[in-house]
């Protein structure tokens, strides 16, 4: 039996699409209110609970042999804690915001959810995907590619050299499914895309998809912050915050070495990624 947490977030939806067939011992833990219709309309098993609750996700867990958690990291002490004895394995989706060195506690919650795992005797795969972008609303590209299509001026905190690395949601799929199968256990690995690029790198890859050749006003950070301060005060809406501006002034970038030997990770491209996005359909939510 295999076990998925966060099937209705963007990358379950999407790992669904994968796993769903006829006959499959598959189950989905998902919480009272979440949307599931497209799960029940494919005949999955569906356990209701909120993982802030041990005892409501317990019985998920029964007969469990393998667990996909794509629920926020900070869950990961109750999916260890309700995880059989006998379990297979458990990969665990993570993020590379554990390495910012931002004070948040955001940061915080991924940073102790991913301690819980690595003090787990069990056996564990977690992978810590950079900026997930696809096809449908990804949260990240879809809406910078929003944005360009409305404005052709950019402003950028900062000089717009900090690295990105963004992985295409199809390629983080595939990730998933082969922790399940091989890589080495208690092991954490780097799921990105195959180059890291600058910020406005990614901005004008990301304007030339979309026929758009954009503007980039880079401003200072501190003069950036100040305007959004004054902003908040004017109760006008943003499109990120404070410490999202500060994480932007690093670099989100890693090595992939060991996804490619230990778990045949090829990831795209941007450009292809995104030419891949715009033929694709997402998931239903």
């Amino acid at each position: 039996m295999i076990l998925v947490t966060g099937a209705t977030g963007y990358v379950g939806r999407h790992l669904m699409r994968r796993l769903c067939h006829p006959g499959g011992a598959l189950r989905c833990l998902v919480r009272p209110h979440s949307d599931r219709k497209h799960l029940e309309d494919c005949g999955i098993q569906i356990c209701t609970g909120d993982l802030r609750d041990r005892a409501s996700v317990h019985p998920a867990f029964d007969g469990v042999r393998t667990v996909f958690h794509l629920a926020h990291i900070r869950f990961a002490p109750v999916v260890l804690a309700c995880a059989p004895p006998d379990v297979d394995r458990i990969v665990l989706i993570s993020s590379m915001q554990a390495l910012s060195g931002v004070p948040s506690s955001s940061v915080d919650e991924v940073r102790k959810g991913e301690d819980a795992v690595r003090a787990s005797g069990l056996p564990w795969i977690m992978l810590r995907p950079s900026m997930v972008y696809g096809p449908g609303d990804d949260r990240n590209i879809s809406r910078l590619q929003g944005y360009l299509h409305r404005h052709r001026i950019l402003p950028v905190p900062g000089n717009g050299k900090a690295l990105q690395q963004p992985v295409f949601v199809h390629d983080l799929i595939d990730a998933v499914l082969a922790s399940a199968v091989r890589g080495r256990l208690r092991q954490t690995y780097t799921v990105a895309g195959p180059r890291a690029l600058t910020y406005d790198e990614l901005v004008m890859t990301v304007g030339r998809a979309i026929g758009r050749a954009p503007v980039l006003l880079h401003i200072p950070v501190p003069v950036f912050l100040l305007c959004m301060r004054v902003a908040v005060m004017l109760r006008l809406r943003l499109p990120m915050d404070s410490e999202q501006v500060r994480r932007l002034q690093e670099d989100k970038s890693g090595c992939i070495r060991w996804a490619r030997e230990d778990l045949g990770f090829q990831p795209l491209e941007l450009a292809v990624g995104l030419a891949r996005s715009h033929q694709q359909e997402e998931p239903a939510p």
